[in-house]
């Protein structure tokens, strides 16, 4: 049996048609997908607007003004004391001119750059003065930016006023630390919303394409069960022959391609998973765990299916690659891999008809991997994995009756 378990693994790791469906192609769409979500996913991202300040002069209205900058922004090259969670919720990134003509030139010589100034400002008696370039972005990230300038700039302008009217009605409202407080609540932002988590962690669009790349790798993976017991049978292969007439028992020889050949893809769809985890950046947030039980069950699923298709009669074995494509081209369809109008055409189906995706296995894989990413409980997870399971237990009670030892005439 151990023999039989150590050249099966090696028959198959030799095959290069085989392992390009099983290996490289989900390497390769992998790739592709970096390549095209990475670019969408930074353009999505609002990293913090350049700007350029006047340094503000000591008088109260300067402080003040320092302070509010100080208050929303990293301080742009002078933030080597700023924590990195700081950075990330910072709404500037500021960099301090001695004048107008300085601040000017700073915001000029980075146009034309990956990330330029979106202007300058310059307090003049008491009031920011804005100044913003002109840009011809196409994407309409540097016009937000300069409506987010001017905003703020507004909403600092508007609550100045509105402490200085207060504070000359009543010039020792600062003394009171009660009024104080109701003056900072007034005007404070309006918090008309509250920020909740619904899901354990952020859900991403994009990664829905590699969930469900993976279900196809996957059932990919069956080609490596339909080689090794395409060659298990004596009337199909010389090697199965051989076996027929050899010492190892029927059972122990099937037994041991069913180990190898699981070995094989498990290890391929393994790769592809750290390939995705690593290379492309595929948050599946820490639970290697519990994506690399779903990796080794959906392995387990490709070999049946290998197993299965490898057992219709009356078929050669091109015919069969072709049948056990087909299958996995069709069940990747409904798990939404060629983009946007399938997926919708997926979830309209899946929401119509929810039995449809307890059939289909790589809509199964694609969810147990969805599981483990946005849920907490462990109770999703091993549903799909009951499925896929219950899926690999009927695929080898069809092949079992295929696979009993038989009696030939002549091989």
């Amino acid at each position: 049996m151990g023999n039989t378990f150590k050249y099966t693994l090696l028959s198959l790791i030799r095959m290069p048609g085989v392992l390009v469906w099983a290996l490289a192609f989900p390497l390769i769409m992998s790739t592709i997908f970096m390549m095209m979500f990475q670019p969408l996913e930074e353009e999505a991202e609002m990293d913090p607007v350049r700007i350029a300040i006047v340094q503000p002069d000591e008088s109260a209205e300067g402080q003040a003004f320092q302070a509010f900058l100080e208050a929303l922004s990293d301080e742009g090259e002078d933030s080597a004391e700023s924590s990195e969670d700081d950075a990330d919720e910072a709404l500037f990134t500021v960099t301090y001119a001695a004048d107008a003509a300085e601040a000017e030139r700073i915001v000029q010589d980075s146009l034309g750059s990956d990330d330029p100034y979106t202007g300058y400002v310059q307090l003049e008696e008491g009031e920011p003065d804005v100044h913003v370039t002109g840009s011809s972005d196409t994407t309409g990230i540097e016009k937000l930016r300069s409506s987010i300038l001017a905003a703020v700039m507004d909403s600092y302008v508007a609550n100045s006023s509105l402490i200085r009217d207060l504070m000359a009605q009543d010039p020792l409202l600062a003394s009171d630390s009660s009024r104080s407080a109701q003056i900072a609540e007034l005007v404070s932002p309006l918090q008309a919303t509250e920020q909740i988590t619904v899901t354990e962690n952020q859900p991403q669009e994009t990664v829905r394409f590699y969930f469900a790349l993976l279900g196809m790798a996957a059932l990919f993976g069956g080609s490596l069960g339909l080689a090794a017991f395409q060659r298990l049978k004596p009337n199909t292969s010389a090697l199965g022959a051989r076996r027929a007439v050899g010492a190892t028992s029927h059972g122990r020889t099937v037994a041991a391609t069913v180990a190898a050949t699981w070995v094989v893809s498990f290890a391929c769809l393994f790769v592809a998973y750290l390939y995705m985890r690593f290379v492309a950046g595929v948050d599946f947030a820490g639970h290697d765990g519990e994506c690399l039980l779903v990796t080794a069950v959906s392995a387990l699923l490709a070999t049946a299916l290998g197993c299965a298709i490898s057992c219709i009669p009356h078929v050669p074995e091109d015919g069969k690659n072709g049948i056990l494509t087909g299958i996995v081209c069709f069940a990747s369809f409904f798990a939404g891999l060629y983009g946007q109008p399938t997926m919708e055409l997926a979830d309209e189906i899946s929401r119509a008809f929810p039995a449809a995706d307890w059939v289909n296995p790589a809509t199964q894989i694609s969810q147990a991997f969805y599981s483990i990413m946005y849920y907490s409980s462990p109770g999703p997870l091993m549903g799909h994995v009951a499925i896929l399971l219950i899926m690999t237990a009927l695929l080898f009670i069809l092949s079992a009756r295929s696979l009993r030892r038989r009696r030939y005439a002549s091989l």
